[in-house]
């Protein structure tokens, strides 16, 4: 039940994701083998504390949508 809750938050902000936030989502968070801060900044030209930065208020946004949805 918390896995549906979860994907449901994700899928309801999706589409307000920036793509820097869209990338962290997708090949950090959802992924199986997931890239290292260090790995998506070499790949994407940003410094690693930027990814880190971008991957808080992600998080942020997932949460919050979390507790909309409870």
């Amino acid at each position: 039940e918390q896995i549906q809750l979860l994907k449901k938050s994700i899928d309801k902000i999706r589409p307000d994701l920036s793509e820097k936030e869209t990338i962290i989502l997708e090949e950090r968070l959802l992924n199986d083998d997931p890239l290292t801060l260090q790995e998506i900044g070499e790949k994407y030209h940003i410094s690693r504390e930027a990814v880190r930065q971008n991957e808080v208020r992600l998080m942020n946004k997932i949460k919050a949508s979390l507790a909309a949805i409870k």
